[in-house]
């Protein structure tokens, strides 16, 4: 099993360790700046979100389904981890909503781009009459 240097070693874990089963391994300046860093990204995340527009909020396609995935993913590690900076993040989550909006014009103006990230409707039923597909 490959170790990394912050890797814990099996005898340094003690079943009533609480104080390392509550707070971990982090110093006591992280654990004051997890309050903070969710606060951040999550100001940062409403703001991209009300960027994207209607679409984030009401019926999905494809594509903006796995945006949802990518920013859930985007904001987890900064919010989680000591040595990671929030900055990249919301950096991250700027380049995201330009890919979104870049894309969305992209399928205004080509048919074939729209068709490829939202795909094309289908009818179910007509004049009553369930279609086969």
């Amino acid at each position: 099993m490959p170790t990394t240097p912050d890797a814990m070693k099996p005898e340094e874990i003690r079943l009533g360790d609480w104080k390392r089963i509550l707070l971990g391994n982090a110093p006591v300046a992280f654990l004051l700046e997890t309050f903070a860093r969710p606060l951040g990204i999550y100001l940062a995340l409403v703001v991209v979100l009300r960027l994207f527009g209607e679409r984030m909020t009401g019926q999905l396609a494809i594509l903006e389904m796995s945006v949802m995935v990518a920013l859930g993913a985007i904001v987890a590690v900064p919010m989680h981890m000591p040595d990671r900076g929030v900055l990249v993040g919301r950096l991250l989550l700027v380049r995201v909503l330009g890919l979104q909006r870049g894309l969305g014009r992209l399928g205004v103006e080509r048919r074939r781009v729209e068709l490829a990230t939202q795909g094309d409707l289908t009818s179910l039923v007509k004049d009553g009459i369930l279609l086969t597909l």
